[in-house]
């Protein structure tokens, strides 16, 4: 068995980047964890306006900070290539160095006025744990949220060997979507036999509808912050690396 610590943050995400930046930059330097999942475009905030310039020098401070505190930061952020905007979890390693990113496969019909779909699903190791991104709706693929067939990337994942998924969210409080929501995750989880890791943006307005926490395979909660509000956890994960 191998154990790791996983941290998630649910933060406030503002149309700024200047003002995420330095509580990314804060956690990464307080936090316990060796793995630690902030929310979906938790750098550039959610949109498709960010400056490509000042979030390409953002990545090299959260890269610093992640080599100097020996740590794994798995960060929302807006990404611009070739003139066109991807929803993206990137994920720089204690070295400070990039180990990869995942673009969102499955952005909502609002997501798509600004920005296109990745397009590969990915795993990871480090740790010796294999692991896979998704972000938000890629899980879920909400009714309501586009005409998009559910193409079941958690399992998927599973079939790739993946041990732990990290989830990151900004998903909003509207509460008609949590029990759907917290379905999906119980059931995925319990479905492919892995940890999901979410971290979700706070939102101002009211209660996420979906936890900030940790799902096991059983399809239970092992931890979850309270819904209201800026907050952040962490705690151990037993993986069977055999």
């Amino acid at each position: 068995m191998k154990t790791i610590r996983v941290s998630g943050v649910q933060m406030l995400v503002s149309p700024q980047l200047e003002d995420n930046l330095p509580k990314i930059l804060e956690h990464i330097v307080k936090t316990d964890a060796d793995f630690i999942l902030f929310p979906e475009m938790s750098l550039t905030g959610y949109h498709g306006k960010f400056s490509d310039k000042a979030t390409r020098a953002a990545w090299r401070q959260i890269g610093e900070a992640c080599r100097h505190a020996y740590k794994t930061a798995l960060v929302g952020t807006g990404f611009k290539e070739d003139g066109h905007v991807f929803i993206q979890t990137r994920i720089f390693g204690p070295t400070g160095k990039v180990m990869g990113t995942y673009e969102k496969l499955v952005p909502t019909s609002g997501d798509r006025e600004f920005c296109r779909p990745g397009e590969e699903l990915r795993t990871f190791t480090h740790m010796d744990v294999t692991f896979g991104c998704l972000i938000c709706n890629d899980l879920w693929v909400t009714p309501g949220c586009g005409p998009y067939p559910d193409p079941r990337l958690a399992y998927h994942l599973g079939k790739k060997g993946a041990q732990v998924v990290f989830h990151s969210i900004n998903s909003g409080s509207s509460a008609v979507h949590t029990a759907y929501h917290e379905s999906n995750l119980a059931l995925r989880a319990m479905e492919s036999k892995f940890h999901i890791v979410t971290a979700n943006a706070a939102d101002p307005n009211g209660p996420v509808n979906a936890a900030t926490g940790v799902v096991s395979p059983k399809g239970e909660w092992l931890t979850q912050c309270p819904r209201a509000g800026e907050h952040a956890y962490s705690t151990d994960l037993e993986i069977d690396t055999d």
